[in-house]
């Protein structure tokens, strides 16, 4: 039982937290990650004449998308105000959340 709510309390956190705000830092993860691949392969040492090599395509299609994509997480951090510290930005209220708060 104390799983069930464990779970259960988790999954709410969830819906709690700011969206946006942790899509951002997901995102700025995976770019990171995208530049680690690039820079792990050395285009000299691609064989681009080799057809079952699909080494450099595949580098193509990351180079290819990646100014649409930093352009979009720039702007996604400035929407949901990134401040630079994930814990506070995804565990804050989007403020669209507190105007509806009851009043007391």
């Amino acid at each position: 039982m104390s799983d069930t709510v464990e779970a259960l309390t988790q999954q709410l956190l969830k819906y709690e937290q700011n969206g946006a705000a942790n899509l951002y830092y997901s995102l700025n993860s995976k770019m990171n990650e995208m530049a680690d691949l690039m820079n792990s392969k050395n285009l000299s040492a691609v064989a681009v004449d080799d057809p079952k090599d699909k080494t450099f395509d595949s580098l193509k299609i990351i180079w290819h998308d990646a100014a649409s994509i930093a352009t979009s997480v720039d702007a996604l951090g400035k929407l949901a105000k990134v401040t630079g510290d994930e814990e506070i930005d995804i565990s804050k209220k989007p403020f669209v959340e507190t105007i509806a708060d009851s009043r007391k």
